[in-house]
């Protein structure tokens, strides 16, 4: 438990019990005075005697070690100490025989505590390497110290002989190290590709997988290979490897296909290119029906990445017979183990097999591939059509806003051709539950040319009813007409002379402001052409002067293409305009804004938590508190079980949206009073819950998407990490009530966020968070004991991998691809409050101290600071520790 007091101080309790007497006539009480002093640096004179004890070991014993790492990890450790340290470390490193592992990571300790000593540690790294004596097996890790770029280590991963000695080592966990860092090594293409395609026939399964990231890594370096009969070895090596019997191997295969393939077609002559394009695509659809989920996701990915392909080939992945176009071609490829011919038939169905299968991964990843091919083709492009309406219809909204987003993307090249069949899926989408799938239609309609009035008229009135459906969506509503009226300029003139009598006051002189639609059919009034040179309408002008009545609403919806003083500028020189019939053949133009049309923000607040949320306008209605409590508790459930719904748009990397959402339910949720202890344990629960989440989320975004481009640098994951590990401890030390359930929830997030930690290979503090993820383990099991939980695939397979490796030498090499494999199999569960939870919490404020007039002290000498202590939650017979540290609280 941590408290600000004043600029300079941070207190933190802990279990102690207090000697002062506490009043008994309400929740405050007073300490007189708190004594304390400040933190010391340990004595010089013992720093010295644990460093001399270590130099006059000849072997470094674990008591050693844990003495070395005390001084390392101790920010008060002197500057000549720590340097003494690296020294007697290095000589260490130069006996021949220590232990050179558990050396090595006690420099890497010091170098990520210290990052001043980094120069030092580097250099007596690379005077460790270049000696005769160096062990091969230690040579890895010792490289993992050294940067490439530096030019102190360049002749080290420039070095042809080294390179080669690692590469054929007899160890296996060193040939999969080097394979995994090929890129850092400075060497010839040709050495690079001789090495890594001789490793994609080793007997080992996971050293040709890493071969083959190899060959895709060097790609993705940037390493230039002109060489068309060099890169065809590898085209076909890794081609020949989609048929290996190892699922992984096949992953891998997959991706060295598609990147040596696009660079093969590149290299090909101008008039072979088409066809060895065909290829490619057609030795990927082999793979769509591999009996491996990832396999099947991987191709697509791929299959989604090809820029060209024949038309007749696109045309047979959407049926099962073969076309007479396509029945006698083949193209070179592997076929099968034996067979170096491709049939275009084999791209048969391939689409429709990704579109119906049994994992949404795969669905998902379908949809995504059908993007490029369908802007290629016209005609296959209608073809998707009718596939894509039944994939608005899966389970998984995932799944529903991809085969959306495909969807907007053909209408944007205009290859959306909608039926009046169609019509009926669309604008049932448009009454979904989910905001996102409605903001997603919604945007792919103002793209879709319809070729009737009827169908345009149908159009207009389902989105009005989704307006007066879903009110919180007015502005994403208002910009979708707009911009579909800006698309049926024609179609927008005969509807509004329709409706114009709708329009109209009534008798009294009213008009309908109540009226959804009437302010729906004012937007779209807006969009219908005027000029602006002869000063004519193709409208009633008087519309323009009643839509005025509404601009305040209607330029919310149009925030994107005009600010509100343009708008009533517009609107009142269009009221003063001629009204020109259509039947004079009127030709009219929008009125440029001057603004470029941008995507409008997915709305994501839900209806049913912002239902419950307290009403800021008006007057302020009384609750009583159990009223209160009892609309907090609901809230607070309800948003438990729409964070679950957001985890697949985690996966998805659309952190976007999943902020703003969270955003909006911390909003809501911040809005309740927290006057009973009921209500804040809760409400201060479920705030904290929503920022892990976003913190959650962010690093899968980082970790596994890459799409979040608010983080950069090489510590941003680290740092959502740390701050995801303090918040889940203080989660679950500082509340009082929680059931197994719930803390073992707790725990599985904890495990998750050294899992991730663990997985990404950070050498510097391995063992530490190896301890921490042990111990958790630890406590899951415990809870496991007790009584039935339910539990997690994650948390069961995280006990095998624990089990697995145990205290092996080789974990910190086998660890993170396991660790990397169980975080796939981790989802996001509801977690369900089943108990009354309070809030364990203590105010502080220290008498007579601000910031501009602090207490006084005298560094180094005791100082004596009055304070005055509310604790909540808390008897008088809980232990408490108070200290003081100089510094801010995390």
């Amino acid at each position: 438990m941590c408290i600000s007091v004043g600029p300079k101080y941070s207190v933190l309790f802990y279990n102690f019990r207090p000697k002062y007497k506490i009043k008994e006539l309400g929740p405050k009480f007073k300490i007189a005075k708190v004594t304390s002093s400040p933190h010391q640096r340990p004595p010089l004179l013992m720093e010295q005697r644990l460093v001399a004890a270590v130099g006059r070991n000849p072997n470094l014993s674990p008591k050693s070690s844990v003495a070395v790492l005390s001084l390392i990890t101790n920010p008060c450790t002197s500057d000549s100490t720590l340097t003494t340290i690296v020294e007697t470390l290095n000589l260490h490193l130069q006996n021949p025989n220590s232990n050179h592992q558990q050396i090595l990571s006690l420099l890497s300790a010091l170098s990520d505590y210290h990052p001043r000593l980094r120069h030092r540690v580097g250099a007596a790294v690379h005077a460790f390497i270049l000696l005769p004596s160096t062990p091969t097996s230690a040579l890895p890790h010792a490289l993992s110290f050294l940067n490439p770029a530096d030019s102190t280590a360049l002749d080290l991963f420039s070095d042809e002989s080294l390179f080669l000695s690692l590469c054929f080592y007899e160890c296996v966990k060193t040939r999969k190290w080097m394979l995994r860092n090929v890129s850092k090594f400075r060497m010839r293409p040709s050495v690079l590709l001789t090495v890594l395609l001789g490793f994609t026939k080793d007997p080992y399964p996971y050293i040709r997988e890493a071969a083959l990231d190899g060959l895709v890594m060097i790609l993705n370096d940037g390493v230039v290979v002109e060489d068309r009969s060099l890169v065809g070895g590898c085209y076909f090596r890794a081609a020949e490897l989609l048929f290996d019997a190892d699922n992984s191997v096949r992953r891998s295969a997959v991706r060295a296909v598609s990147e040596w393939g696009h660079l093969h077609v590149a290299l090909n002559p101008d008039e072979s290119k088409r066809d060895w394009s065909d290829a490619l695509f057609l030795q990927l659809c082999l793979m769509v029906r591999d009996m491996d989920m990832e396999v099947r996701v991987a191709a697509f990915n791929a299959l989604g990445k090809i820029p060209t392909v024949s038309e007749n080939i696109l045309l047979q992945t959407l049926s099962k017979k073969a076309l007479p176009s396509t029945k006698e071609k083949v193209y070179p490829g592997r076929y099968t183990a034996k067979l170096s011919k491709i049939p275009a038939t084999a791209a048969a169905f391939a689409f429709l097999h990704g579109l119906e299968d049994e994992f949404f991964q795969v669905r998902r990843s379908a949809c995504r591939a059908l993007q490029t091919p369908t802007v290629l083709s016209a005609e296959f492009s209608c073809g998707t059509v009718d596939i894509l309406m039944d994939m608005l219809n899966d389970d998984l909204v995932m799944v529903r806003l991809q085969a959306l987003e495909t969807l907007h993307h053909m209408a944007t090249y205009g290859h959306l051709n909608v039926a009046e069949s169609h019509l009926h899926m669309f604008f049932s989408v448009l009454i979904d539950n989910d905001a996102l799938i409605r903001s997603a239609m919604r945007k792919t309609l103002q793209y879709t040319k319809l070729q009737k009035l009827a169908m345009f008229r149908s159009c207009i009135e389902n989105l009005i009813k989704n307006l007066e459906l879903y009110p919180e969506d007015e502005a994403d509503i208002f910009y979708a007409l707009y911009r579909i009226g800006c698309l049926h300029r024609k179609f927008v003139v005969k509807i509004i002379q329709e409706v114009s009598q709708e329009l109209e006051p009534s008798f009294d002189g009213k008009l309908g402001f109540n009226k959804v639609r009437t302010a729906g059919l004012f937007v779209l009034a807006i969009s219908a052409p005027v000029s602006l040179e002869r000063k004519t309408s193709s409208i009633p002008p008087q519309i323009f002067s009643y839509a005025v009545t509404l601009l305040g609403r209607i330029s919310c919806g149009l925030v994107e293409v005009v600010d509100e003083n343009t708008l009533l500028t517009y609107l009142s020189q269009c009221s003063r305009f001629t009204f020109t019939s259509t039947s004079e053949n009127f030709e009219g133009g929008l009125l440029d804004f001057g603004l470029k049309y941008n995507h409008n923000h997915l709305h994501e607040k839900s209806n049913e938590v912002s239902s419950l949320f307290p009403v800021t306008m008006g007057p302020k209605k009384f609750t009583t508190p159990l009223e209160s409590q009892v609309k907090a508790m609901s809230c607070v459930e309800i948003i438990f079980q729409k964070v679950v719904d957001l985890w697949p748009l985690i996966q998805l990397g659309c952190m976007n949206e999943v902020t703003r959402t969270l955003r909006s339910w911390k909003e809501g949720i911040s809005s309740f009073t927290r006057d009973t202890h009921q209500t804040a344990g809760v409400v201060v629960f479920a705030l904290k819950y929503i920022h892990i989440i976003k913190l959650l989320g962010n690093a899968w975004a980082y970790s596994f998407t890459k799409t979040n481009l608010q983080l950069k640098g090489m510590g941003a994951l680290e740092n959502l990490l740390g701050k995801m590990e303090r918040r889940l401890s203080e989660m679950l030390y500082r509340y009082v009530g929680m059931s197994r359930n719930e803390e073992l929830h707790i725990l599985e997030l904890m495990l998750v966020t050294y899992a991730m930690r663990l997985s990404h290979g950070d050498t510097s503090c391995f063992e530490e968070y190896t301890k921490k993820l042990n111990s958790v383990i630890r406590s899951v099991e415990c809870l496991h004991k007790e009584g039935p939980v339910e539990g997690s695939h994650f948390v069961t397979e995280l006990l095998n991998v624990s089990h697995e490796i145990g205290d092996s030498e080789d974990k910190a090499v086998d660890m993170p691809d396991l660790l990397l494999n169980s975080l796939k199999l981790f989802s996001l569960k509801r977690i369900v409050l089943s108990g009354e939870l309070k809030y364990l919490d203590a105010e502080l404020d220290a008498c007579g101290n601000d910031f501009q007039k602090p207490l006084p002290f005298v560094p180094g000498l005791p100082v004596g600071i009055p304070f005055e202590i509310t604790l909540r939650n808390m008897s008088s017979e809980i232990k408490l520790w108070l200290a003081i540290s100089v510094g801010h609280p995390e």
